[in-house]
């Protein structure tokens, strides 16, 4: 069990940071020395978390807890987002903020389902692939609740996961878009490595919880940025999401504000040139921030390996 939940997210993961590494040989090559190390060490990491940690017994009345408290999630995202029309940052980051009010205990089941919620209405898919990926969903979570956690972007990787496997066996088809957003990227840089120090501060140093800290981040970009960038705000407002799930991390495995800038730098950079792939599915900035907090950990454990090894790079 614990297998099939790491094996799932790490392929979400791996496929998409392929498909990125792919697509840069034909219009950015100088970045793929970089985008190689990125999957290097979300490689290295991954195997790491594989051989470590155990699993706790099967527990038939929380499997079901959880399967509901996803469903709820995704439901109450979905028709705010593709009924009511309220975005789908605000849907899902209202979402996680009334699931800390009403049930601290399950919120992260119900975040994690929002992310299912936040599937584009653009997306070839009805109500009814929504039941089903807020299923799979809850399945997935439920399989992989020994795994990866505490890595910051797992919830929304769940989520997009689930809208993964639709397309697979479904008539459920992600958007085929053509998009630049390169011109955009001192931007999408620095607002990565503010959201995600902002809401990790939020979170570890304030001791508000990742869920409440990536609601109240994600929901205040979706407020205030489009007063500030006009057209280029749905952009800068999904960077902010995004990277609020990296500062979703734990002290554990990002240990201080220097180590959360890192992933939040990975994910300004895969947040560019990855503009293309995986679009309209719900969790696909989660994943973005998973991969990226996952490999910020492997690089630098890489480091640490390098400078015991060669105690002159430490100098």
């Amino acid at each position: 069990m614990r297998f099939a939940g790491f094996a799932i997210l790490f392929f979400v993961t791996f496929l998409l940071f392929v498909i990125t590494l792919l697509s840069s040989f034909g219009y950015e090559p100088i970045m793929v020395p970089l985008l190689v190390l990125v999957i290097t060490g979300f490689v290295i990491e991954s195997v790491r978390v594989l051989f470590s940690g155990k699993t706790t017994p099967t527990d038939r009345s929380h499997f079901l807890k959880t399967m509901v408290a996803v469903m709820v999630g995704a439901i109450g995202a979905y028709i705010m987002n593709c009924f009511l029309s309220i975005s789908a940052i605000m849907s899902a980051s209202l979402v996680g903020l009334i699931a800390v009010a009403v049930t601290k205990k399950f919120a992260v089941e119900v975040y994690c389902g929002a992310f299912v919620g936040m599937v584009s209405p653009q997306v070839l898919h009805d109500f009814t692939h929504t039941i089903f990926a807020g299923l799979i969903a809850g399945l997935v979570f439920y399989l992989a609740r020994d795994i990866f956690n505490g890595y910051g972007g797992k919830l929304g990787t769940i989520a997009c996961s689930s809208w993964i496997i639709m397309t697979a066996i479904s008539s459920v088809k992600l958007l085929d878009t053509q998009v630049e957003i390169r011109h955009s990227g001192l931007s999408i840089m620095l607002y990565s490595l503010g959201s995600a120090l902002l809401t990790y501060m939020l979170s570890v140093r304030l001791k508000n919880g990742p869920v409440l800290a990536s609601g109240v981040v994600s929901l205040a970009g979706a407020v205030i940025l489009p007063a500030v960038h006009g057209v280029s705000a749905g952009l800068l407002t999904g960077v902010v999401m995004a990277a609020s799930f990296a500062g979703m991390s734990s002290k554990e495995k990002m240990r201080n504000e220097l180590e959360i800038l890192l992933s939040g730098a990975l994910l300004g950079i895969i947040f560019i040139y990855s503009a293309n792939h995986f679009n309209g599915a719900g969790g696909r900035l989660g994943t973005l921030a998973f991969g990226s907090v996952v490999s910020a950990r492997g690089i630098i454990f890489l480091i640490q390996k390098a400078t015991r090894r060669w105690p002159l790079l430490g100098n």
